[in-house]
């Protein structure tokens, strides 16, 4: 699949092993040296991965794009594995993403909080109008801030809302995250939810060890 070939659909999303919808790259600034492109697709089809993301940290200034989306259509070109061209892009206080426009409309968008707001209703007032964005596929490691909790009939909500406008709900590696209760709500509530590392260097690349008692949560509750 080449890079730039990605088109919003969703009807195969679910947790499998062998799909990793967040990778990241040597294109930021933390990194592993090594976790190039071509590195990363090589580590892949080491582990028998069939489908990848490459969602690297964008910003609206960033200008790195045009070679990271060249280099990814380039070696979609050479493997078999499925490799989808995307950016993780960073949720702000009003609800929009850090992303250029033409990555947003384009190309395969996480949208995650990574900084603290501190305050309740900002972050769920710029959540659920990310859930609304229709440029937005999947809302990457969910979880609240530590000074505030969401309650259930809040989490209901968001979960309806995920349904509502189609979002899928990463599982992320990383972080274990979301929680036991929120995946609960989600799967009774049909939202889609998919695997990713979050990886930063390459041995994290479809490594799922750390949520694996997620993925059984998941399977169990949709049998």
């Amino acid at each position: 699949m080449s890079g730039n070939s990605f088109i919003r659909t969703f009807e195969s999303y679910f947790v499998n092993l062998s799909e990793d919808y967040h990778v990241h790259s040597k294109y930021n600034d933390h990194s592993a040296s090594d976790l190039t492109i071509e590195n990363v697709v090589k580590q892949a089809e080491n582990l028998n991965l069939v489908t990848i993301a490459f969602t690297e940290h964008v910003r609206t200034t960033s200008s790195w794009i045009k070679e990271y989306l060249q280099e990814i259509d380039a070696i979609s070109k050479n493997t078999a594995i499925k490799i989808i061209a995307g950016f993780e892009a960073k949720i702000l206080a009003d609800g929009s993403i850090d992303c250029p426009d033409f990555c947003a409309k384009n190309y395969f968008i996480v949208a995650s909080f990574h900084t603290l707001y501190h305050k309740k209703d900002i972050w769920l007032n710029a959540l659920h109008k990310v859930i609304k964005n229709p440029y937005v596929d999947v809302i990457g490691h969910l979880a609240p801030e530590p000074t505030f909790q969401i309650e259930a009939q809040e989490i209901e909500e968001l979960g309806a809302l995920m349904s509502k406008y189609g979002k899928v709900v990463e599982i992320n590696a990383k972080y274990h995250r979301p929680a036991v209760n929120w995946i609960n709500t989600f799967v009774q509530q049909e939202v889609r939810m998919h695997l990713g590392s979050d990886a930063h260097c390459l041995n994290e690349v479809g490594r799922f060890s750390n949520v694996m008692d997620l993925v059984s949560l998941v399977k169990e509750r949709r049998i």
